[in-house]
C-alpha cells in the first residue's frame, strides 16, 4: 500500500505547489505530518481510513508523549489531504471527515517582550555599538529594530531586497506566508539604521541583509547563533526567540489600544480571527492589570486597608 499511498500524496503536494497554497516550509511540515499519521497507522492505504484508525492514532501519540497540539497539527494536515481527494474525487474515502475527533489544546498565553525588555534588548546591542562600530552591530540592530517595528517574520526580512524598499511611501513589498504579496509598514528610525549599515557594509548584493563577507543572503540558521548572543547578553530571564519579536510586535500596539483590524494587516494574517486569537487575551491581562493598579479604579479606599500610614 505504500507505494499507492505514495502516488497519492505525491498528487496532493503537486497540486499545492502549482496553485501555491502552501508554501515550502508547509509543504515540509505536511509532508511530515501525512507520513506520521500513516506509520502510525500500519502504512494503511488511504481509501482504507475509518475514524476509528483517528482515534487510534489520537491515543497512540498521547502514550508516546506527543502534545495535544501536535496531535492536531497532524490530523488538520490529513485533513486537508483527504479533503483534496474527496474533492477532486481521485479516490473514494470511508471516512466520515465531519465526525473526525481532535484533542483539546491547553491555551497558551502568547509570549511577548514587555516595554523594559525591549529596553534591555536594544541597549544591550546600542552599547556594543558604542564600544565601535561593526557590520555585525549594526546588521543587528537594524534587524531586530525591523522586526519590532514592522511584525514581520524573519524570513520575510531576510528576503528583502534593497531596491524594494519604497522610501517615499515607507513601504516594503515582499512575498508573505502562502505566497501572498503584502507590503511591510516602515519609519523613518528604520531607514536610519538601513542607511548606517548599508553605509559600512561591504557588498553589491542585491538583498538588504547579507553575510559578513557580504558574498550570499543572511540565512536564519546563521541569524539565530548572533541573535542567542545578544540575547545571553541582555539578562532578560524569559525565553524568547526571534518570532518573539513578531508577537512583541502586535501585543505591545494591542496594548497601546490599535484596532484588531489594523494588527491584521500589519502581520499579513488572512483572518480576523487568528490575529483575535493570539493577541487580544494578552492586552486585556496587561490593560486589566494596569487598571486594578490605577487609583482611579480603587474599590476600597486605601486609608480603610492600611489605617497606620493615615494616622494623623
Amino acid at each position: 500500500m505504500q507505494n499507492e499511498n505514495a502516488k497519492l500524496i505525491n498528487s496532493f503536494f503537486t497540486e499545492v505547489r502549482i496553485t501555491d497554497e502552501l508554501c515550502a516550509s508547509s509543504i515540509f511540515k505536511y509532508n511530515d505530518s501525512i507520513n506520521k499519521f500513516l506509520s502510525i497507522t500500519g502504512d494503511k492505504f488511504i481509501g482504507n481510513l475509518v475514524n476509528d484508525d483517528f482515534d487510534a492514532f489520537i491515543v497512540k501519540m498521547k502514550a508516546n508523549g506527543a502534545s495535544g497540539s501536535r496531535i492536531s497539527n497532524v490530523i488538520s494536515a490529513m485533513k486537508k489531504f483527504l479533503n483534496y481527494l474527496k474533492d477532486k474525487q481521485i479516490i473514494k474515502l470511508k471516512v466520515d471527515m465531519d465526525k473526525i475527533r481532535k484533542p483539546k489544546i491547553q491555551k497558551k498565553e502568547t509570549n511577548y517582550l514587555t516595554e523594559d525588555e525591549i529596553k534591555m534588548l536594544i541597549g544591550t546591542i546600542g552599547n556594543d555599538l558604542e564600544n565601535g562600530e561593526a557590520i555585525r552591530k549594526t546588521r543587528m540592530m537594524l534587524l531586530v529594530i525591523f522586526l519590532l517595528q514592522t511584525g514581520a517574520r524573519i524570513g520575510e526580512a531576510l528576503s528583502i531586497k534593497i531596491a524594494s524598499i519604497d522610501r517615499i511611501n515607507l513601504e516594503v513589498p515582499i512575498i508573505g506566508k502562502g505566497s501572498k504579496p503584502r507590503n511591510l509598514f516602515i519609519s523613518e528610525d528604520i531607514l536610519y539604521w538601513v542607511d548606517r549599515y548599508l553605509a559600512i557594509r561591504k557588498s553589491s548584493s542585491e538583498y538588504l541583509f547579507v553575510t559578513l563577507n557580504g558574498k550570499s543572503a543572511w540565512k536564519q540558521t546563521d541569524v539565530g547563533r548572533s541573535f542567542r548572543y545578544y540575547k545571553k547578553k541582555s539578562g532578560i530571564t524569559k525565553h524568547f526567540t526571534l518570532h518573539t519579536l513578531r508577537h512583541t510586535s502586535a501585543t505591545q500596539l494591542a496594548i497601546k489600544g490599535a484596532p484588531m483590524n489594523v494588527i491584521q494587516k500589519i502581520l499579513g494574517h488572512s483572518k480576523l480571527e487568528t490575529t483575535v486569537k493570539f493577541y487580544i487575551g494578552a492586552a486585556d491581562n496587561t490593560m486589566a492589570k494596569k487598571l486594578m493598579q490605577d487609583e482611579h479604579f480603587r474599590i476600597i479606599p486605601q486609608e480603610l486597608i492600611c489605617p497606620d500610614l493615615y494616622l494623623p
